[in-house]
C-alpha cells in the first residue's frame, strides 16, 4: 500500500502523462482534465507544446498579475509600475521599478521560481530586460533556497554583455553554469546596483529621482547572440555586389587547425573540397563581379595558443575583411582556460582593426557522442558560444549541424574521412552555415 501511495504521489508531483493497460490518461493538460494546484512558491502555466523546443525561452518573471511574489531586503525599494518606455525590446504592460534607501551594495530583490535544472557541464542563460539612467553593475545569485535566503555570499554572477543604451530597454544576459554536478535553481536574487564594476563605479540609484527598471526575466538554452545571419556582414555584402572599377578585393582569412587546412587522411590534403574553398566557389557564383581571396593561415596539428602567438605576423598582415577561427578540436588537450584566453586575445585584436570575426564550434570526432553534455568537445563548443556572445561577434555552430544529423538518425561517421577530419559532405555542412551570413 505504501508503495502505491508513493508511486501515485510521484506521478502527480512530476506531472507526467502515463497510460496503463486500459489507456487511462491521468492528465494530458488539455481541457476538462484534472485540476492542478501549486504550493510553496511554485508557479506554472498550461502552454501550447507545439512552441516548446530545445531553444525555447522560459519566462520566470514578467511582473504581470499572477507572477511570483517579489521581496526586497537590505534597503532595496521596489514597486510594480507601468512600463515607462515600451519598445521592441520590451513592450510588456508592467515593470519593476527599483530604488535604494541606503548605501548597502547588497540591496536586492528576489522571487521564487519553479525548479530550473541546469545539467552538469551545461550553460543556460538568464535574460533580464533593464532600463537604467547609466551603466549599472547588476549582480545575480541563483543558489538561494527561496526568495528569503541570500545565497552564497561569495557568488556573484555578472552579465556577459554591457548595457549602454541608457534610458531605453536593453537585455543583460547572465550565464547559469551547471558545473560538474549540475544545479537546481529555486529562487533568483538580483542586486540591481552593486556599484563595483560599472563605469564610472559607484551607486547610480536612489529612492527619490533616480530609479532603475527591470522586466522580462527569462531562461534560455542559448545566449541569443545579436550577430545575426542577416545583418552581421551588411557592409561586406555591399562591397561584394559592386562592379569594376568600384569594387575591391575582399579577403576571407581562415585561421585554425587541420580542418580548415583541408586534411582528410593525414598526410593527404584535399584543398578543393575543404570548407574554405567550398565557400569561395559558392560566393563566386553568387557574386560574379566580386574579387574574393580565401586565405588559409591554418596549420594542421596546431592549437589556439600557438595560433595566437603568430596572429599578428601571419593573420593580421593579410588585412582580413572577415576572419574565421576554428581551433576547438585541438584545444581539448590544452584545457578550457588557456584556450579561452587565446581565442579572446585574437578576437579582440581583430575587432580593434575593424575586422568582422566569425567563430566556428568544432566538427565531430569519431566515437565522441554528439548528444552528450559531459565531453570535452561539448565543453569547448559552449565556450566558443560564450566567446561569441561576450565579444559581439558571429558564430557558425558546426557542432549543432552535425548533432542534428545524429538526431535525424544519420551516423556521424558518414561525415568523417578519418577519426577527426570531415569528408566532403562534412565540409559542406560547415560551408553552408558560413554561407548564411552572405
Amino acid at each position: 500500500m505504501k508503495f502505491k501511495i508513493l508511486f501515485f504521489s510521484l506521478l502527480i508531483l512530476c506531472s507526467i502523462e502515463f497510460t496503463f493497460g486500459q489507456d487511462v490518461i491521468l492528465n494530458n493538460f488539455e481541457a476538462n482534465t484534472s485540476n492542478i494546484v501549486s504550493r510553496n512558491g511554485s508557479n506554472f502555466a498550461i502552454v501550447d507544446n507545439s512552441s516548446i523546443n530545445q531553444n525555447s525561452i522560459l519566462m520566470v518573471q514578467d511582473f504581470e498579475p499572477g507572477s511570483p511574489n517579489v521581496v526586497s531586503r537590505h534597503g532595496g525599494s521596489f514597486s510594480i509600475v507601468s512600463n515607462p518606455n515600451p519598445d521592441n525590446i520590451n513592450s510588456s504592460a508592467n515593470s519593476l521599478k527599483f530604488g535604494r534607501t541606503g548605501t548597502n551594495w547588497y540591496e536586492l530583490i528576489a522571487f521564487p521560481v519553479t525548479k530550473i535544472v541546469v545539467p552538469p557541464n551545461t550553460i543556460k542563460y538568464l535574460n533580464i530586460a533593464v532600463n537604467f539612467p547609466a551603466q549599472p553593475d547588476v549582480v545575480i545569485r541563483v543558489d538561494g533556497e527561496d526568495e528569503n535566503s541570500n545565497g552564497n555570499p561569495t557568488v556573484a554572477i555578472r552579465a556577459i554583455n554591457k548595457y549602454t543604451d541608457y534610458g531605453n530597454w536593453g537585455k543583460l544576459i547572465f550565464p547559469l553554469e551547471g558545473g560538474p554536478n549540475g544545479i537546481e535553481i529555486k529562487a533568483i536574487i538580483v542586486f540591481p546596483d552593486a556599484g563595483f564594476q560599472n563605469n564610472p563605479s559607484g551607486f547610480i540609484l536612489n529612492n527619490t529621482n533616480t530609479f532603475g527598471y527591470i522586466d522580462e526575466i527569462s531562461v534560455s538554452e542559448t545566449d541569443g547572440s545579436a550577430a545575426t545571419y542577416e545583418d552581421y556582414l551588411t557592409n561586406i555584402k555591399a562591397e561584394l555586389v559592386k562592379n569594376w572599377p568600384s569594387n575591391r578585393t575582399i579577403n576571407l582569412v581562415f585561421h585554425g587547425h587541420s580542418v580548415p587546412s583541408g586534411y582528410y587522411q593525414t598526410p593527404t590534403v584535399n584543398t578543393l573540397s575543404a570548407y574554405p574553398h567550398q565557400v569561395l566557389q559558392k560566393l563566386s557564383a553568387k557574386y560574379p563581379t566580386a574579387v574574393i581571396n580565401t586565405i588559409k593561415t591554418s596549420i594542421g596539428g596546431e592549437n589556439s595558443i600557438q595560433g595566437a602567438r603568430r596572429f599578428d605576423e601571419d593573420v593580421l598582415v593579410h588585412k582580413p575583411d572577415v576572419l574565421f577561427i576554428d581551433y576547438s578540436l585541438n584545444d581539448r588537450s590544452q584545457g578550457l582556460a588557456p584556450a579561452y584566453a587565446a581565442w579572446d586575445e585574437m578576437i579582440k585584436k581583430a575587432i580593434a582593426r575593424g575586422i568582422k570575426v566569425i567563430l566556428l564550434t568544432p566538427s565531430p570526432v569519431q566515437n565522441v557522442n554528439m548528444l552528450a553534455t559531459d565531453t570535452e568537445l561539448y565543453q569547448h563548443t559552449e565556450q566558443v558560444k560564450r566567446l561569441a556572445q561576450e565579444n559581439g561577434v558571429a558564430l557558425v555552430d558546426s557542432y549543432e549541424q552535425f548533432k542534428q544529423e545524429v538526431i535525424n538518425g544519420n551516423n556521424v561517421n558518414n561525415y568523417l574521412s578519418s577519426g577527426n577530419h570531415p569528408n566532403t559532405a562534412g565540409h559542406t555542412l560547415i560551408a553552408n552555415e558560413i554561407l548564411k551570413f552572405f
